[in-house]
């Protein structure tokens, strides 16, 4: 392996443990590692297309694969480290190649952070961010008696799908038009809501309702008096909104009374909510709302939203992550998807979609979401063509890593691609994957590629079980035979897998190759021992 080869790995796993918070004190070694690494040579990283190459040399491996997502979904064409470059902007650097992309793009991001030495060239500028957007929680009572709530929400930046927003507020019944001409049903105000019929030696009825004083009664008390009324009429106001193309003022509507509902006791009270938002939420107020999701300033609201809409909003959500025209817009529908509760059994029928970036996608999703119930479908993709179809299937699988995961995952383990292969180590989340211990070791023992051995070694230390650990024991001692002698970096991959392991078996077999003849196991050991004896925070 050339030393370009082993630059490009080691910033690759940088940036990949950046994703798993619980690594926090392995990236901190992996980044001194890496910061040594440039102390003698920069580090031009550049996407060519189909292949990376630093410093002007093609590289390649398994552990690159996560690297080239990151890099797309940044849309970075090339990075930039000088030699001995200041140890915070490589951290700054890896930290945000490894976090979702936000509002700016990585340049802002790093700039914003004060880096100046350390340069990343992306595909295309990232736009600002839209000035928040008030909600109507935010405004408050005292906000709605002042004048429209509605009006008073900022339109954000035009998103791709949805029209320009804007809110006009509709004439008086003396403003409206008295010729013969018909007006437009979604033109007319909404008529007053009468609050008792007028019976013949009845009181006077009270002053109807109208839609700002519904938004002020419910937000005040989210079991107001007359409530199945004031439902009705913000469910009216809702729809009218949506036909009028006012896209935030429904999300506005629809995300208070949501909020309210969560917040009742009273068994009749909620029973109106039920029925309620059963009524208001229909297909054409899903997909209006769905492209709210990538916009900042509605995010939150709008995954709150759609999550109360359960298995419809799932359907909603699954079309735009086929659909959406560019990776910052499905992303969004992958992260609402994350946090549905309801409907997800419609993920595992869209694992046989004929698109492979559709069924690669929602296989990632399973994983995140842990669906043991994906894993025959899961096992199925293991055989597919594509080999991008494949590794999502087998990091799913083992980030499911259920005792139904582990019989498929063997057959993961043989693929013929070792980006397949590596795959399934990097999926090892720990304890929960303690099935995957013994197809883990097997595999090691027939494993050429070193990469992928290196990978395996971590994934049984994250597991830490007896058989992992004993396993471990194995690849750390060195052979007495001349011709068995095992390398030196299998040996130090097995030191840091103890460390991650930290068990006493773990401790004491660490302790014992204080006294080992190779001088890098040796240092390495003494700094696992250092490391597993020191108090931990919190």
């Amino acid at each position: 392996m050339s030393r370009h080869d082993i630059l490009a790995a080691q910033f690759a796993r940088c940036v990949e443990l950046v994703r798993h918070p619980a690594a926090a004190e392995k990236l901190q070694v992996e980044l001194r590692r890496l910061v040594d690494f440039l102390r003698d040579e920069p580090f031009v990283l550049k996407d060519e297309g189909h292949v990376l190459s630093v410093n002007g040399a093609l590289v390649g491996g398994p552990v690159l694969g996560p690297l080239t997502h990151r890099l797309g979904l940044h849309g970075v064409a090339q990075i930039h480290i000088p030699q001995d470059p200041p140890a915070s902007e490589v951290t700054a650097l890896v930290r945000g190649l490894g976090e979702q992309p936000g509002d700016d793009d990585l340049p802002s991001q790093l700039r914003a952070a004060g880096v100046s030495r350390v340069t990343v060239t992306v595909i295309r500028p990232s736009r600002a961010a839209p000035p928040p957007a008030p909600s109507v929680a935010e405004l408050g009572t005292a906000g709605i008696l002042r004048g429209d709530p509605m009006t008073d929400i900022v339109s954000s930046e035009p998103v791709e799908g949805v029209p320009a927003l804007t809110y006009d507020p509709l004439p008086p019944d003396s403003a409206l038009p008295v010729t013969g001409t018909a007006i437009p049903a979604a033109a007319l105000p909404e008529p007053p809501m009468p609050l008792a019929a007028a019976v013949p030696g009845a009181p006077p009825p009270k002053k109807p309702v109208t839609p700002e004083e519904a938004l002020e009664a419910i937000t005040r008390n989210p079991e107001s008096p007359n409530l199945s009324e004031i439902l009705a009429l913000l469910g009216r106001m809702v729809e009218r909104a949506v036909t009028g193309g006012q896209v935030e003022k429904a999300l506005a509507v629809t995300g208070l009374i949501v909020r309210q509902e969560q917040k009742v006791e009273d068994a009749s009270a909620k029973r109106q909510y039920g029925i309620a938002l059963r009524r208001l939420y229909s297909k054409s107020l899903l997909k209006a709302l769905a492209p709210l999701i990538g916009v900042p300033a509605h995010r939150e609201e709008a995954i709150a939203v759609m999550r109360r809409g359960g298995a419809e909003s799932v359907e909603v959500l699954l079309d735009r992550l086929i659909g959406a025209p560019d990776i910052a817009q499905r992303r969004g529908a992958f992260d609402a998807l994350r946090q549905m509760t309801e409907g997800t059994e419609q993920l595992i029928q869209m694992l046989g979609h004929h698109e492979w970036f559709v069924v690669r996608n929602v296989a990632e999703l399973v994983g995140e979401l842990g669906m043991e119930s994906a894993v025959p479908q899961l096992g199925k993709l293991l055989v597919h063509e594509d080999e991008r179809v494949r590794k999502a299937a087998a990091l799913a699988l083992a980030k499911v890593g259920s005792r139904n995961a582990t019989d498929v995952v063997r057959k993961a383990l043989r693929d013929k691609s070792a980006e397949v292969r590596v795959q399934v180590a990097l999926g090892v989340g720990g304890r929960r994957s303690q099935g995957l211990a013994m197809p883990l070791v097997v595999a090691l023992d027939e494993e050429q590629d070193e990469l992928v051995k290196r990978e395996m070694i971590l994934a049984l230390g994250r597991i830490a079980t007896a058989d992992a650990i004993q396993a471990l024991i194995k690849c750390v001692q060195p052979s007495g035979k001349l011709f068995g002698k095992k390398r030196t970096p299998e040996r130090l991959a097995a030191v840091e897998a103890l460390r991650i392991a930290g068990t006493p078996a773990a401790l004491g077999t660490l302790e014992g190759l204080s006294r080992d003849s190779d001088r890098q196991v040796r240092a390495a050991a003494e700094a696992a021992v250092q490391d597993i004896r020191k108090p931990k925070k919190g």
